[in-house]
């Protein structure tokens, strides 16, 4: 039974997508802060975000096995989309809270003690990794199959 599930494509394509998702992240991090990032491989968040590249992945891989008009691929494709549009609501509001979080950090007269600016970029999030995450995990997906 398992041999069956690790061989089907609905299965594992996604999972091949997320890995090469975050195998991408540990390069950009690594290049754009000049040394080797590698807990970025275990980081869901981040450019290109692997929520939304998995789920795109998935219901790519199934519109492609069974058909865009098969009620699977609407389910996998309705489920996939609210997973991605949620994704991207919660990093919009997450970066609200950043921008009030540097607001309030501001204010605050030893703000040199806090190392403000650097826990802030980290977490810092913006549509786009939202929307390249989904749109690499439908083209991985059509490279591998």
């Amino acid at each position: 039974m398992i041999k069956a599930l690790l061989y089907r494509d609905t299965f594992m394509v996604p999972i091949i997508c997320g890995v090469l998702i975050q195998t991408l992240k540990v390069i950009l991090y690594s290049v754009v802060e000049r040394r080797v990032a590698i807990e970025r491989f275990v980081q869901a968040y981040g450019m290109p975000n692997l929520h939304s590249a998995v789920f795109g992945s998935l219901f790519t891989v199934v519109g492609i096995k069974y058909g865009v008009s098969s009620i699977l691929f609407s389910f996998a494709a309705t489920y996939s989309v609210i997973i991605i549009h949620d994704t991207m609501r919660l990093k919009v509001e997450k970066g609200k809270q950043v921008h009030l979080l540097s607001m309030l950090l501001s204010t605050i007269d030893s703000k040199n003690d806090l190392e403000s600016g650097k826990a802030l970029r980290v977490i810092r999030f913006r549509p786009f990794d939202v929307l390249s995450g989904a749109v690499i995990g439908i083209l991985g997906t059509m490279l591998i199959l």
